[in-house]
């Protein structure tokens, strides 16, 4: 079935009252006096401010995802319930607003609510450290990014599209992840992605049948690598960041043996980016978008300066024995 296209659901955000079956807010408005609002592929994000002066995200569906109500059922119960402090809490409404449209039928249509998260993306927070040459803090990003991805694998689930876009530095510098429509969790085993994510993160083989915990190895290690090595070229950001990446794209993954990229981290003096560049480019070439021993890279990046890192000493004796 057709849905509202999102100037229907701009027409029903601004002329809210009667609208919606249960919420009850005033849409933050720009200087045009319409709705603020984030598009997405699937969906558009508006914000609004509640009676009780809360700020919130209604997100409101303009592509059909693949048993919506119960995947975002699921995700909500997650939120609500583990504790978990890198997701924000969120409630699915299966019929919460009405829309007329002239391509989709007139009707009450589901949208998600979450807190407004106000913070960066981690990308905008990057190309600002960068700037500033700021290694140190380049440094503790990279390890609150490792921390963040060891949680999510210690769980068993997967966010489905980690990019340098989903994921907000908010004002307290916490790491938070938006935008769970491809989320994997554990009891949602056996459906389809619902969408392959970034072309400039996800695994170049990556397809809708991977649909389970290991689906976000790839996209943690391209953004750990892209962080790691920026701490000592900050430069690269300049160089290589097109917008819709952080330094690397789809092509360095494709074709890694003709990266000009890809060359530069190969020779880094940072021990990590090498062997992290190394691990990708393997990855990469592999018939599996899972990566062996993730965890084992996480945990060595969660303990990482902004020195450069000498290879272990049981790799130094290897090399000279």
């Amino acid at each position: 079935m057709p849905l509202p296209l999102i100037n229907d659901y701009k027409t029903a955000i601004a002329n809210a009252k009667g609208r919606f079956a249960t919420l009850e807010f005033e849409p933050r408005l720009d200087a045009r006096r319409s709705p603020v609002f984030l598009a997405g592929n699937f969906a558009g994000v508006f914000r609004v401010v509640t009676r009780d002066g809360e700020h919130l995200a209604i997100k409101c569906f303009t592509r059909e995802v693949p048993d919506l109500p119960r995947r975002y059922s699921a995700v909500a119960k997650f939120c609500r319930s583990a504790q978990c402090p890198y997701v924000v809490p969120l409630q699915f409404l299966s019929a919460e607003v009405f829309v007329t449209s002239r391509v989709a039928p007139h009707a009450d249509y589901a949208v998600v609510t979450m807190p407004w998260i106000d913070g960066r993306s981690i990308g905008a927070v990057a190309e600002i450290l960068c700037q500033r040459g700021n290694a140190a803090a380049l440094a503790g990003l990279t390890r609150a990014w490792s921390r963040l991805c060891l949680d999510l694998l210690q769980r068993g689930i997967a966010h489905g599209d980690l990019k340098h876009d989903n994921i907000l530095v908010s004002q307290d510098g916490r790491l938070k992840l938006i935008d769970y429509d491809s989320m994997y969790l554990p009891e949602l085993k056996g459906l389809p992605s619902t969408m392959l994510g970034g072309i400039n993160f996800q695994h170049p083989k990556r397809d809708v049948r991977h649909f389970d915990a290991a689906i976000d190895h790839f996209s943690m290690l391209v953004i750990l690598l892209s962080l790691r090595a920026l701490t000592f070229g900050p430069e690269l950001f300049r160089c290589h960041h097109n917008g819709e990446n952080l330094i690397l794209t789809k092509d360095d993954f494709t074709r890694p043996e003709g990266s000009d990229l890809l060359k530069v981290l190969a020779v880094s003096p940072d021990f990590h980016v090498r062997d992290w560049t190394s691990h990708l480019i393997k990855s990469a070439k592999a018939p599996s978008i899972g990566i062996p021993g993730m965890d084992v890279i996480l945990k060595t990046a969660a303990k990482i300066d902004a020195t450069p890192a000498l290879p272990p000493k049981k790799a130094l004796f290897s090399f000279f024995s």
